[in-house]
């Protein structure tokens, strides 16, 4: 299925033609419970293209979609293909208009592309053949283009793949236009190559592809295949992250986001972020949605909640005993082993918020600074306590150690269980 994390409260727009592709991810998206806006083109380039216009507003309206049809015969003189222009460039600046009129109209989170492996294995043997640079070939998944993001959630899939897709879920779609596609607008490579690859050379040819498309593989690997240590899931490296090409950049971040499915970046945002990585401010918050924000530590990013929201307070009059929700301590024999005076009392304990700062061998250093360099994971860093003497300066940031033993005194422990 389609590995794209959706927001029910958003709408999606599909490119859809009624062949074997975009229906396939028609159904995909249906069932996973979204039901696009599908945008189709009649080029009147097929003599069954009318037709089948007609069966796919059949099939939405069935389904409950809302259809948008251009039909290129009511184009005023001006948008007409011109003298000189190919079918296949007059057809893309035609298509990519209709979809970002319906992308400003419905406010769209996101376009979605039937592209599959097949088109990009026969773009890599082109451009191979006429020996031109490998650069991107639409390699990612998520890019952007006139302010609209773009998914192709196919790519994984054959075109193979996909045909048996729609015969084994009764998907309908016109297999004469697949052969008219073949005869028309495809290159014989299609037929006289990517036809006759085994599993093996077809997995090899993609590898080659990725090695040669992407100097930057080795960065792509550190952002894209998020480490399955819950301690480091959270967090992207900057310099690894803007090293990026355009479109890799904005598909490790629409990646990082979705663990939150509300969370959706637009187009602009991806500059505003990659100035936000590149800022001089060593620290900083991008604010998202529903209180997320991205904050940047130094060299780490990460995507947290509430960042400048003070989760709880506690006040502790006198050396004692507190339990908490958060946190235990026993500092009934006092904490001076942990820098902590009479004179401090009474203590403010509250979790730390982006402002927070410390002085460490004459420096004042952010609170949050110091739990990056720790490796305290994120949901640690959202409850861990610091100390506040009783004129609100902050006395105490206990240390985080991984499969750190204590050897204080006075007691203190955090409740790491909680979430």
């Amino acid at each position: 299925m389609i590995d794209f994390n959706f927001d029910p409260k958003a709408t999606y727009i599909a490119s859809v033609s009624f062949g074997s592709d975009s229906m396939a991810m028609l159904d995909m998206l249906q069932k996973q419970g979204i039901k696009p806006v599908v945008a189709a083109i009649d080029y009147h380039k097929f003599a069954s293209s009318t037709e089948d216009m007609r069966k796919l507003g059949e099939y939405c309206k069935k389904n409950g979609l809302v259809y948008r049809l251009l039909d290129s015969s009511t184009l005023s003189q001006a948008e007409q293909m011109h003298l000189g222009e190919s079918f296949h460039d007059w057809a893309k600046k035609l298509r990519y208009s209709w979809y970002k009129k319906l992308y400003d109209e419905y406010q769209a989170s996101a376009l979605f592309l039937a592209h599959e492996q097949d088109d990009l294995l026969e773009a890599y043997l082109k451009a191979k053949e006429k020996k031109q640079t490998i650069i991107s070939l639409g390699l990612s998944k998520i890019s952007t283009y006139d302010g609209m993001l773009l998914v192709r959630p196919l790519l994984d899939f054959s075109k193979q793949d996909l045909l048996e897709y729609d015969v084994e879920n009764n998907v309908p779609f016109n297999p004469g236009t697949e052969s008219a596609l073949d005869k028309t607008t495809r290159s014989s490579i299609r037929k006289d190559q990517i036809s006759k690859l085994n599993e093996i050379d077809r997995e090899n040819l993609l590898n080659q592809l990725k090695e040669e498309a992407n100097e930057t593989l080795g960065l792509l690997k550190s952002v894209s295949s998020f480490k399955n240590d819950e301690e480091e899931s959270n967090e992207l490296e900057i310099r690894a992250l803007i090293a990026l090409p355009k479109d890799d950049f904005a598909s490790a971040l629409v990646r990082f986001v979705q663990k939150v499915p509300s969370i959706l970046l637009k187009p602009e945002d991806f500059d505003k972020i990659r100035d936000f990585c590149l800022s001089d401010q060593s620290n900083g918050v991008y604010p998202l949605k529903d209180g997320y924000s991205l904050v940047k530590d130094y060299d780490v990013l990460t995507l947290e909640k509430d960042i400048n929201l003070i989760r709880y307070t506690y006040v502790l009059d006198r050396p004692g005993a507190l339990e908490t929700p958060e946190f235990s301590l026993d500092f009934s024999s006092g904490a001076e082993d942990r820098g902590l005076k009479a004179e401090d009392y009474p203590l403010t304990i509250r979790n730390a918020v982006q402002s927070d700062g410390v002085k460490i061998h004459g420096y004042m250093e952010p609170v949050r600074k110091l739990y990056s360099l720790w490796g305290m994971p994120i949901d640690l860093r959202e409850i861990w306590p610091i100390f506040l003497n009783k004129e609100g300066k902050i006395v105490y940031v206990p240390r985080y150690r991984r499969n750190f033993q204590e050897y204080h005194a006075s007691v203190l422990k955090v409740k790491t269980g909680i979430r």
